[in-house]
């Protein structure tokens, strides 16, 4: 297989060891939420323009793993977590949160899928902040008193997760803090 990036022929992997993204950890305050990010877009933006192909799944599975194990690693997880993606539907053959929550269900957070869904299918890709705010996603949730951890592929604006945030403390959640796999604004 060709290496997505350069090109070059290898074996095993979609990207090739030498062009696989360096981990950038960063973290931003969004409505008293912390939001952990892993790589910055600008070093991933390639791969995550194959978000809807049938490779992205499996970009999105490499990225999330190797996220992961910095995760694991240096964040302590209280016992009884569960984590959920938003808007966690099936898109082009799979879905990109449900694909970063399986990744990280083996470090204690208890993936719950498909249950924070937007009813309004809306893009924000490439929208103002003013048509975000304009057009929320009109979140659903059933979950109710759980500790919960909000997973999501890209942090833009970060209007998404206040939304989910909101939704999910009105059912008497406790929102320990947020994860994607990068951040646009670095």
């Amino acid at each position: 297989m060709k290496c997505l990036i350069c090109g070059r022929w290898n074996l095993a992997h979609l990207v090739c060891i030498s062009c696989f993204p360096n981990l950038s950890v960063g973290i931003r305050l969004v409505d008293e939420m912390s939001v952990y990010s892993f790589y910055s877009f600008s070093d991933i933006e390639l791969l995550m323009h194959y978000k809807y192909t049938p490779v992205g799944s499996r970009i999105f599975a490499s990225l999330a793993r190797e996220a992961k194990k910095y995760f694991a690693q240096n964040i302590f997880i209280p016992k009884d977590v569960v984590g959920v993606g938003i808007d966690d539907v099936v898109k082009k053959g799979y879905s990109h949160t449900g694909v970063i929550l399986h990744e990280f269900g083996s470090c204690g957070i208890k993936p719950i899928y498909g249950e924070l869904r937007a009813k309004n299918k809306i893009s924000y890709a490439g929208k103002s902040l003013d048509y975000r705010q304009s057009n929320p996603k009109g979140f659903q949730s059933k979950l109710k008193n759980q500790m919960i951890i909000i997973f999501d592929d890209v942090i833009t604006t970060g209007t998404s997760l206040k939304e989910a945030k909101k939704l999910l403390q009105t059912q008497k959640n406790q929102i320990l803090f947020a994860l994607t796999l990068c951040d646009a604004k670095r």
